[in-house]
């Protein structure tokens, strides 16, 4: 059940209708064109949802096939890209790298006719990620990559492998397909929100998904997930982690990573990638983190 939300600025303000996503309403708590996300989570691939949330159905296997085949041919990026993130500094931070990059590709090719709106949606799906590894790659290893890799057809294997320049592990691949597929969509959330008065203007996408990018990058938004990290970093124990929070409760602090603002009683996606998190920590043999998380929660 989603909370009634009040209070200052848009709070329980209605934004406008959408059929992409419900939030807090039937089944989990949050559905992408009808389907619960738990479903897409457990049995789709990112290609799929993103087929789903732009093209408004499902693809059947041809037309995945041919999907993915499409979006590994947008991958590479141009040379003037390249050239300006070898400039951005090793200590940028990925939000604003993908911020400039986003912006800087709309000069370079840039949107004569609004027919042009799924086209243009296909290349930022398809470069984003490469935007991020050329950068990051450049910055801290010296080293330029190829972008294109056309020996991994998924996004999600596709980051891994620019991360480490080494075929994708099959259980990381599942994980950041799973997170993907977690974070596609979340109706009229505030970077949704802010890119959709941008195209309210009739101004162009890499304009309107620049600002949401921007608006994700606040640490009241997509800034909330490193926030959290921060926080839990530095305690080594869970006992040591409730200590913290006890008291961080009692000063009233802001907690951050831990309930959400719109679900009632919890987000569907927690226990989704929880379960990831767990299968991880396992693997590299190193669990200390996922129980102070566990403590936190309990909290």
């Amino acid at each position: 059940m989603a909370k009634e939300l009040s209070g200052a600025g848009l709070r329980g303000q209605s934004a406008g209708e959408t059929a992409l996503c419900t939030v807090g309403k039937t089944g989990s708590g949050l559905t992408y064109r009808g389907y619960d996300i738990e479903e897409l989570a457990d049995k789709a691939c990112f290609e799929e949802v993103a087929h789903l949330l732009l093209y408004g159905k499902l693809p059947n296997q041809a037309e995945l096939d041919h999907y993915k085949t499409k979006l590994m041919s947008l991958r590479e990026l141009p040379q003037a890209l390249k050239s300006a993130l070898e400039l951005i500094p090793k200590d940028a931070h990925p939000m604003d790298v993908m911020r400039t990059g986003c912006s800087f590709l709309g000069n370079l090719e840039t949107e004569t006719d609004f027919s042009q709106q799924q086209d243009v949606a296909d290349r930022l799906l398809a470069t984003l990620p490469a935007i991020i590894l050329y950068w990051y790659r450049f910055s801290h290893d010296g080293v330029r990559i190829d972008t294109l890799n056309p020996s991994v057809d998924s996004l999600a294997g596709h980051f891994l492998a620019m991360l480490h320049s080494d075929t994708p592990n099959p259980l990381h691949e599942k994980v950041m397909n799973a997170s993907l597929i977690l974070y596609a969509e979340h109706e009229f959330n505030a970077s949704t929100f802010t890119a959709r008065v941008c195209a309210s203007t009739l101004s162009d996408m890499h304009s309107c998904i620049t600002g949401g990018i921007g608006s994700l990058r606040g640490p009241l938004h997509g800034g909330a997930n490193e926030a959290a990290m921060d926080m839990i970093e530095p305690w080594q124990t869970p006992d040591e982690a409730e200590n913290a929070i006890m008291e961080m409760l009692a000063n009233k602090d802001k907690i951050m990573g831990f309930g959400h603002a719109i679900y009632r009683e919890r987000d569907p996606r927690n226990d989704i990638i929880k379960k990831w998190s767990k299968l991880l920590s396992d693997e590299v043999g190193d669990t200390h983190l996922y129980a102070v998380s566990e403590r936190c929660e309990a909290v």
